[in-house]
């Protein structure tokens, strides 16, 4: 043990152990996951139905199941050519970006200057232990593919900070270009890309350059970002196509409405919140609201043990041992942060899985932070009520670790009610439901106009003689809202033919129309 947490430098074999393991230990993270939540998420069914379309050429179809289908495509490919379901190819692409995010989150720690063997270990232990690896194992989501492409990159962009080689530039570029085919944000590190090679080139010379690029880069992101507003958040109404026909045109009209969309927030904010005299500060607020939207949305994926540990090696020097290193790492965080910025501000909300990329760059600097308190305050020295302080906090970032591992959504019953009604509900249009796994599992995800995620809606459209040809209707009701549950019962005037439920999960209540 000592040995293993030495300062010794790490050798390539004692690195080829450590990355062996950290593949074993992720592969056996993902198949645990996946085990104990084997319920799709709803993203999920969204990315097998585009699958489907392009299975069958049906581009058009493909691309309004989803705007951005290159993940749905390799689902596709995958599934092709191991021969298995699109949602068991989902798993399996997963598992693998998080594998190899796992790797590199490892080998960029080592090109920061964690050369010795302490560091790597350290590095592993946050890669295979932080729920920002953990926490989506069991998802199928393009945001694995993502991370895994855009860590290439910032590999690439570290190894070319120590050795300055074209394949290293290419591969910056390659990375952010491929992580775009999964989230359009990865564009605006494309367009960055000059900016960060030109910050993190070895022995930077003071010149005008890196501010002219960063100048460049700023002009560049802008249209980037709003192109990605439009194909990514439902409000705005420009046609996605049109992107490429004619994009100055795509980002006059975005802009349009992205600023009648922000001028009709603050007017709420001016007539239903904000008295007479404080109005003006409408701006204030806004602001004040979009960077804890950010702040909120950083803790709940950051863990706040794992926050506080990131701040502190933010406020001690050295950050990283690797000189210019601090810089360019500054340089991701900050273009990050402009995305979630602007993501905040349209859509005022985020959730932690948007900055998932961010979190793991953030905790690039967690080894270094961890060693640098092993040395600032040794064990030997800490009075009782410090040991004890320490241990507590250990206990809550391990406890944060753990809760990333169960990450069971206690959505059985979908499932169940599902896979019941699949041959009962064989006509298309035979079921009408509120949850898109239920129709998932039902083989009916297919009947988008039978799909309703409001209950309320539902039982309206029930009301009104909608959907004469649906046979059954499963409606989710959610654990917290029995008032619901009653109300539902009431609406229908009937009582259910079945229901699918489970201790501290949502029911699943099926009934048989007349």
């Amino acid at each position: 043990m000592v040995s293993l947490l030495s300062e010794q430098r790490a050798q390539q074999g004692f690195v080829l152990v450590v990355l062996s393991i950290c593949t074993l230990v992720s592969v056996i993270l993902s198949a645990w996951c996946i085990h104990i939540d084997d319920v799709i998420n709803n993203d999920g069914v969204e990315y097998i139905r585009t699958a489907e379309h392009l299975a069958v050429g049906d581009w058009s179809g493909a691309l309004s199941a989803y705007k951005w289908p290159f993940y749905p495509f390799l689902m596709l490919v995958v599934s092709d050519m191991l021969g298995i379901s699109y949602e068991s190819a989902g798993y399996v692409l997963n598992s693998v970006f998080f594998t190899v995010s796992t790797l590199l989150f490892v080998l960029i720690v080592r090109e920061f200057g964690g050369a010795s063997r302490r560091l790597i270990v350290f590095a592993a232990v946050v890669a295979t232990a932080h729920p920002a690896f953990n926490e989506y194992r069991a998802f199928i989501t393009r945001d694995a593919g993502y991370l895994a492409l855009f860590l290439a990159a910032v590999y690439c962009l570290a190894r070319n900070h120590r050795t300055s080689f074209l394949r290293y530039r290419i591969g910056v570029l390659v990375g952010f270009l491929a992580a775009s085919l999964f989230r359009i944000e990865g564009l605006v590190f494309v367009f960055c890309t000059p900016m960060l090679l030109s910050i993190s080139r070895p022995r930077r010379s003071m010149s005008a350059w890196p501010m002219l690029l960063t100048v460049v880069a700023t002009v560049a992101v802008m249209p980037t970002l709003i192109i990605g507003v439009v194909l990514l958040v439902p409000d705005v109404t420009v046609n996605h196509l049109s992107v490429l026909d004619n994009p100055l045109q795509v980002v006059t009209d975005a802009w349009g409405q992205i600023a009648s969309t922000t001028v009709a927030k603050l007017t709420v904010l001016k007539q239903q919140f904000l008295g007479q005299y404080s109005s003006e500060h409408a701006y204030v607020l806004f602001g004040f609201t979009v960077v804890m939207i950010i702040v909120s949305a950083a803790l709940g994926q950051l863990t706040v043990p794992w926050a506080g540990l990131t701040l502190y090696g933010v406020l001690n020097r050295p950050r990283f041992p690797e000189s210019g290193t601090t810089l360019f790492w500054v340089g991701l965080m900050g273009i990050h942060g402009v995305v979630l910025l602007v993501g905040a501000a349209v859509m005022m909300f985020l959730t932690p899985r948007y900055q998932l990329s961010l979190s793991v760059i953030a905790l690039l600097i967690a080894p270094f932070a961890f060693q640098r308190l092993l040395q600032q305050f040794p064990w030997q020295r800490l009075s009782v009520l410090r040991r004890l302080l320490v241990i507590l906090l250990m206990l809550w970032g391990v406890g944060e670790c753990i809760s990333g591992l169960d990450n069971f959504t206690r959505a059985g019953a979908t499932k169940d009610a599902g896979q019941w009604l699949a041959d009962k509900v064989l006509i298309p249009g035979s079921l009408v439901t509120n949850d898109r796994r239920v129709a998932f599992y039902s083989g009916r995800h297919g009947d988008l106009q039978y799909i309703v995620t409001d209950v309320s809606r539902v039982l309206h459209g029930l009301r009104k003689g909608k959907w004469q040809d649906a046979g059954y209707v499963a409606l989710r009701v959610h654990r917290e809202d029995l008032e619901n549950e009653a109300w539902i019962l009431d609406a229908l005037g009937a009582s259910p033919l079945k229901v699918f439920s489970q201790p501290k999960g949502d029911k699943v209540i099926v009934y048989l129309r007349p």
